[in-house]
């Protein structure tokens, strides 16, 4: 059977090319196609971005025709979910009789009745084997109307409810994720890959869903693929991308089992001595109380593991354990970041502005946090309240959300009002980070602080014009191999 699956992205620099490198691909698109395509069912990817407008109807009803699709599955966060149903309701009015599939996290947390008025059937919970079920009884003329975590809309208009199947067990019986589905979509192949090395996370921070999707399905939540098996598709990856020196391994936090944590560590350090240490690695890592940072490190460093992501995500102590459930120190951040620079690693801080009851003093100490740190880079936005998740209820009771809800660049333009921290303010704060924590540092890099300065000065928008206008000038002049890589690192670093 053929299926067409359908993506979106926002704000794509070159149409034909709307993900920049590697990292842009999705994974739960993916592995379904990769368990789809081992029964023998062909799979084919559209990328849309809703800046396109009437063009993405007419690309994907060509893109239908041509891959003679049966199914077109669409998946979306909460900021794409609106314009891919009004992309699925005017394909449902081009194709009659064509099978329309919608799963996705916004699905899962929202099932909705609703919105089987415009698709056939959606997933609720995890999606690889409940699609395949679905597609091999569509494509053997069965009923799909019992399939586990499925909602679908039967043949005399009712609709169906099915109850959830239990989490994939054991990751590894599950194929490696589908990558050829996305290179035609991809600006710079050679750039950083990413392996997911497990799913589901053990904490509960209150702007993240995972509280909500633990309870979707009975079993364990929080599961790690065996240390050979990442070991396997690594590589696998090596192989097929030889020129491509970084592999970032992605799962909540690389310390959630330290014992599986010693494990893998040592079969990545032989993996190293095998072929030279010609990829470096990076990860997420979850600071904890209690927590062995000496044993930690010793390990990354040993699985040449040298950049390591770590969310921060305010400086202050009331907000992170009273509004975000994370408690730890700062003594705790500075002395994990300390362990990790003696040993050569980098750190990346995720950082949030805007969080709700959050006043400028206190997101003051979030800047300075990174000021004494320095971290190689950092990924820091706008708290933007995303449904399902208990900020989301915070920010209703506080009366914090607006009437309409902005969902162009949700983390990157100021969304709430709050009292004594206006959206200007924050907004501000915002645009001013990047140069804020930089102007401080030594052997400043005149590159990333020319950057820093025009977000703080001429606004988030005039550099986001100025990289689509840089890139999109390489792109059509065909000298992509310009874009170097410490360019392309910048611009994706510097979000």
């Amino acid at each position: 059977m053929n299926i067409l699956f359908v993506y979106s992205v926002q704000k794509s620099i070159v149409q034909e090319k709307p993900l920049l490198g590697q990292e842009g691909i999705y994974f739960g698109i993916s592995l379904i196609s990769s368990v789809l395509k081992r029964s023998g069912h062909t799979c084919e990817l559209v990328v849309l971005d809703r800046k396109y407008r009437h063009k993405n109807i007419q690309f994907l009803s060509r893109k239908i025709r041509s891959s003679k699709a049966q199914v077109v599955a669409f998946t979306a966060v909460f900021s794409e979910f609106d314009f891919l149903c009004d992309v699925a309701s005017e394909i449902k009015r081009l194709f009659s009789g064509l099978f329309l599939y919608a799963g996705g996290v916004h699905v899962t947390l929202n099932p909705d009745e609703k919105y089987l008025e415009i698709f056939d059937a959606f997933c609720v919970g995890e999606g690889e084997y409940p699609t395949l079920e679905m597609v091999n009884n569509l494509d053997t003329g069965k009923n799909i109307d019992n399939i586990a975590n499925l909602w679908v809309k039967t043949s005399d208009g009712g609709i169906v409810k099915n109850a959830p199947r239990p989490f994939v067990r054991d990751l590894d019986e599950l194929p490696f994720p589908d990558r050829d589905l996305w290179q035609n979509w991809i600006l710079e192949p050679d750039t950083k890959l990413t392996v997911l090395v497990g799913r589901g996370c053990p904490y509960n921070c209150t702007y993240c869903c995972n509280h909500r999707l633990r309870k979707i399905s009975p079993g364990k939540y929080v599961r790690l693929r065996s240390p050979e098996n990442v070991i396997a598709e690594i590589r696998t990856l090596h192989a097929l991308f030889p020129d491509v020196d970084e592999i970032y391994l992605e799962i909540e936090t690389l310390g959630a089992n330290l014992k599986w944590l010693n494990v893998f560590c040592e079969n990545l350090y032989q993996f190293g001595k095998e072929t030279g240490f010609k990829l470096k690695f990076g990860t997420n890592l979850r600071i904890f109380p209690l927590m062995d940072i000496e044993f930690v490190f010793d390990n990354f460093r040993k699985a040449n593991i040298t950049s390591v992501t770590i969310g921060l995500e305010s400086g202050n102590y009331r907000i992170r354990k009273e509004i975000l459930n994370r408690d730890y120190s700062n003594d705790m951040i500075l002395k994990t970041a300390f362990a990790a620079k003696k040993r050569g690693i980098d750190i990346a801080l995720f950082n949030m502005v805007g969080l709700p009851t959050e006043t400028p003093l206190e997101f003051s100490e979030t800047v300075k946090m990174n000021q004494i740190i320095q971290p190689a880079f950092h990924a820091t936005s706008i708290f933007f309240p995303y449904q399902g998740t208990e900020l989301y209820e915070m920010c209703e009771h506080l009366n914090l959300i607006p009437e309409k809800m902005n969902t162009k660049d949700e983390r990157q333009i100021a969304t709430l009002d709050l009292p004594g921290f206006s959206k200007k303010q924050i907004q501000k704060s915002f645009d001013s980070f990047h140069y804020d924590v930089y102007r401080v540092r030594e052997n400043k890099s005149l590159v990333k602080l020319l950057i820093y300065f025009s977000m703080k000065y001429l606004g988030h928008n005039f550099y986001i014009n100025l990289k689509v206008f840089i890139i999109r000038l390489l792109y059509k002049l065909n000298a992509r191999k310009m874009m170097n890589r410490d360019l392309f690192s910048i611009f994706q670093k510097s979000k």
